[in-house]
């Protein structure tokens, strides 16, 4: 499975050396995100940033969410997300479905079996799903590979534990383009999310 090879092939070696000057305070800054990609096994979501790429384990609560008659009504967003010293990374991604009146009863009940809880400040029903997964580097900005998922980008702002030493660690993409354009993950095509759904997400 993706997930399980590339556990293995960080572990087995993925790892190399990278210099940059030292600083006390961790490294944030911003990736703008025009689309979501799924593994072949939909166990992990794929972003891909100009220089790093994230690898994020799936909640098969998340995945009904997308498959959901509801999904076109959907906003999505990333809250902060940290990458800690192994270039693991933590965070939470949040659905959102605007208009409580505006929705019917069975999209109301269909919602809530999905895990949805109304919020009456934000005139929405909400779900948090945690995100946890690996950062890893890319060697050159393949995102003009990228397809139009989303209806617009979306800002995945990042807070990364920096070294203060002078030597640090940085795991390289699985990603790959081949020779016509496909993207893969460890030999295994990446899935856009447009493909399990009938509508993209809107962007807050």
């Amino acid at each position: 499975m993706a997930l399980a090879a590339l556990s293995s092939a960080s572990i087995s070696g993925c790892l190399t050396s990278a210099l940059y000057k030292p600083r006390a305070s961790d490294e944030v800054y911003t990736e703008q995100v025009g689309q979501l990609y799924v593994t072949a096994d939909q166990k992990s979501l794929v972003v891909l940033g100009k220089k790093y790429h994230y690898v994020i384990l799936v909640e098969p609560e998340l995945l009904q969410a997308i498959r959901s008659g509801l999904h076109a009504k959907m906003q999505a967003e990333f809250l902060p997300v940290h990458v800690g010293m192994f270039k693991t990374l933590d965070g939470e991604f949040v659905l959102k479905i605007p208009g409580l009146g505006q929705l019917d009863p069975h999209e109301l009940n269909e919602a809530q079996a999905l895990g949805f809880v109304a919020s009456a400040q934000q005139d929405a029903l909400l779900h948090r799903y945690r995100i946890r997964g690996s950062r890893f580097e890319s060697a050159k900005d393949i995102t003009g590979f990228q397809g139009n998922t989303l209806n617009s980008t979306y800002t995945l702002q990042v807070s990364a534990y920096r070294e203060k030493s002078k030597v640090t660690q940085v795991l390289l993409t699985p990603v790959t383009v081949t020779a016509d354009g496909v993207l893969m993950i460890l030999a295994a095509p990446l899935l856009p999310v447009a493909f399990m759904v009938a509508q993209p997400f809107r962007v807050k």
